[in-house]
This record gives C-alpha cells, sequence and structure tokens, in this order.
C-alpha cells in the first residue's frame, strides 16, 4: 500500500493536504469533504480537487476551495486569482446539477404520466415553450432569465399561467432535492402577461339561441344543451348514459321533487365529478340526442364537432363565426342577466369557491342547483 505523509492539522472542514509515495511529478495532493456520503457507513466522502507540485500550490487550492465554497468570492473573481485551478475545482468538486428539462422528465414519469391524457398533453406541449432554458443547468436560471424569457414570448395571460405552473413545479423539486436552496426559487415572482378579454370569444344572443331552437336539428340541439349547461366540449363528448339522470327523484334540500342533472366534469378538482342540472329547455333534447339507443351525434372527438359536424352548422345557419367555448360564456352570460346565484354559477361552471361552507351547502343540494338554474328564462 503507497504511503502517504499527512501535513500540520487544518480547522475542520477545510482540507487537507497529503504527500503521496513514490517518484511523481505532482505528489501533494489537496483533499475535501464532500456532500457524498458512504452508502454503507454513512460518513462523507473525501475527494481530490487536484495534486501539485509543492506543498504551497496545494494549500493555495485548498484556500480557494474554502473561500469559493463559503461565497466569499464569486466565481468571476476565483477565475481571475487562479483561472487554471478555478477550473481544476470546479470539474473535480461540482456533483452534476440536472438541466431544467431533465427534472422535467423526471417529474413527467413520477407524477405526470399518471395524469389524464388531456393533462399530459398539456404539460407536454407548455414544456417546448422553454426549449430556450432546456439545458441549463437548473443553478443558473435566475428570476431576470425566467422574467425575459416571460416577457419576450408571444403567448398570452391563460398560456403563461400554466406555463407558470410548470415552471414552479421544476423548481420546487429542485429545492427538495437540494439543487438550488429554497431562497432560490423565484417562480413566485414571475409575472405573467396582462390578463386581456379575448375577442375571439363571444356569447349567442337571445336571437341567435331562438333561432337555434327553430332549426330543429341534432346539430341544434347539441349546440343548446353545451349553452344551457356550460359544459366544456370535451365533457359532452362521448358522455356515459349512465351519468343522464331524468325526472329522479331528489328531497336534499327538504322538499321532494323530480329533477333531471348530468354528472360530468374535467380539468380541475373543482369541475371533476359535478352535478349539472338539466333546464327543463333542453330536457327533450338531452333525451333525444344523449340518450338514445343507437349512435350519437356526441360520440365524437372535439375536432369533429367542432370542424365537422356540429359548429360550422351552426355557424352557417346563424351567419356568425362562434367557437366551441362561445357556448360556455353565453351559459355564465344568461346566468348573470337572470341574477342566478353567483355560488351555484360557479359551482355548475366548476370554478373553485373560496367560501367552504356555499361550497359545502351547494354540493349536498341538487334541488337547490336545479331550481336555480331552471331561474333562467328565454
Amino acid at each position: 500500500m503507497a504511503r502517504k505523509t499527512r501535513f500540520g492539522r487544518r480547522p475542520n472542514n477545510t482540507g487537507t493536504v497529503v504527500k503521496l509515495s513514490g517518484k511523481r511529478r505532482t505528489p501533494f495532493c489537496a483533499r475535501v469533504m464532500s456532500d457524498e456520503r458512504d452508502i454503507i457507513t454513512g460518513k462523507k466522502k473525501q475527494i481530490c480537487i487536484g495534486t501539485f507540485t509543492t506543498r504551497e500550490e496545494a494549500l493555495n487550492a485548498l484556500s480557494l476551495y474554502s473561500l469559493k465554497k463559503s461565497n466569499s468570492i464569486s466565481n468571476e473573481e476565483a477565475r481571475n486569482i487562479a483561472p487554471n485551478l478555478f477550473d481544476r475545482i470546479v470539474e473535480k468538486t461540482q456533483r452534476h446539477v440536472p438541466t431544467f428539462k431533465e427534472i422535467y422528465d423526471i417529474l413527467y414519469e413520477e407524477e405526470i404520466s399518471k395524469l389524464s391524457k388531456s393533462a399530459r398533453d398539456g404539460y407536454s406541449s407548455w414544456i417546448k415553450k422553454f426549449e430556450p432554458l432546456h439545458n441549463r443547468a437548473i443553478n443558473t436560471i435566475s428570476l431576470a432569465d425566467l422574467q425575459s424569457f416571460f416577457d419576450n414570448t408571444k403567448y398570452g395571460n391563460g398560456l403563461q399561467v400554466h406555463m407558470k405552473v410548470l415552471c414552479s413545479k421544476i423548481f420546487k423539486y429542485a429545492v427538495i432535492h437540494q439543487h438550488i436552496k429554497r431562497d432560490d426559487d423565484y417562480t413566485s415572482y414571475i409575472k405573467v402577461a396582462e390578463y386581456k378579454e379575448s375577442e375571439k370569444h363571444y356569447p349567442f344572443t337571445i336571437e341567435e339561441i331562438k333561432k337555434l331552437k327553430a332549426l330543429d336539428t341534432s346539430e341544434a340541439h347539441i349546440m343548446l344543451i353545451y349553452i344551457y349547461t356550460g359544459c366544456r366540449a370535451s365533457e359532452l363528448i362521448k358522455i356515459d348514459r349512465s351519468h343522464i339522470h331524468i325526472d329522479e327523484y331528489c328531497n336534499d334540500d327538504g322538499t321532494e321533487m323530480r329533477i333531471s342533472y348530468i354528472v360530468t366534469g374535467s380539468k380541475t378538482e373543482a369541475g371533476k365529478n359535478r352535478v349539472i342540472p338539466i333546464h327543463n329547455d333542453i330536457k327533450k333534447y338531452v333525451i333525444d340526442e344523449l340518450l338514445r339507443d343507437d349512435k350519437r351525434l356526441i360520440d365524437s372527438c372535439y375536432g369533429n364537432i367542432a370542424n365537422k359536424s356540429v359548429l360550422p352548422k351552426i355557424n352557417d345557419a346563424l351567419g356568425t363565426k362562434h367557437t366551441m367555448h362561445d357556448a360556455r360564456k353565453t351559459f355564465a352570460t344568461l346566468c348573470q342577466m337572470n341574477h342566478i346565484d353567483i355560488y351555484v354559477r360557479k359551482k355548475v361552471l366548476g370554478h373553485k369557491m373560496n367560501d367552504i361552507t356555499f361550497d359545502v351547502y351547494t354540493n349536498e343540494s341538487k334541488n337547490i342547483l336545479y331550481k336555480e338554474i331552471n331561474r333562467i328564462k328565454i
């Protein structure tokens, strides 16, 4: 076994210099404690930051290492003092810090892959927007980098909010796994683009709704169901017949009555498995279009309904340029026009409520939801 000569003891956690045995061109070895521990003993491992010609050079290396580790000097200052030595220290001592994209890939395997297909598709789309940051080590990305990225993208408020959520997940993972300090997670300070009311979406007018009723086609029926329920397009597509309840007895508010409702929902916790009353004006349409035994128009994909079978025919008949989301916007407008209780409105739309009393109350009473929504008059 090679013999080593150990020199005078240095202060704790500042490293040590040993002289390696044998004839060597650089016999003096500078060693420091790493953050990595032996898997069996649990003790911290020693790592060599370099071998040097003289003991003084090795001691200088330890001094530079100590100054850098304690953040007493910056990387630039350390590199100016001893450029070659600094690069050697960094190469030997810096553990691998994952990149922005590497952390995302880990999160995808651990969390995102277990979500619904629409959620997975959303995350897959958002991460692509961050391509300029993909190969940056997470500890090198500053708030200025993030804010500059958000400021210089063409994306609007809605997409930037989702992108900020993804950023927060990635930086939170980096904090938990000690790739960065808690104070280095700046994601809560990111400012997203200002919300602007979209000119693309506008509600159906009362006259247009009346024309849809007069059309009396399957396409018009489907659109009226969307308008009167406020459902997202995906929430009715291929809906299971068992989730549609017609004239069911209910007395959950103390009054026994027959009510009709749908159980559906997606996207958020507040929106999942929620009760959506079937307004009396569309009960026949629901029976005819959603409960029919043969092939239903709704048994399709979003692209087909939005671009082929339903929406284009509605726009042609009305001479409009509506989107599928306009039906949901119309429902919210009708609720406001008819002074529908704000908590019932949020409950039916699947929006989160901050008042837990009303949240529980409206969740427990189908009758209240049904009676309130049927106050909408056209």
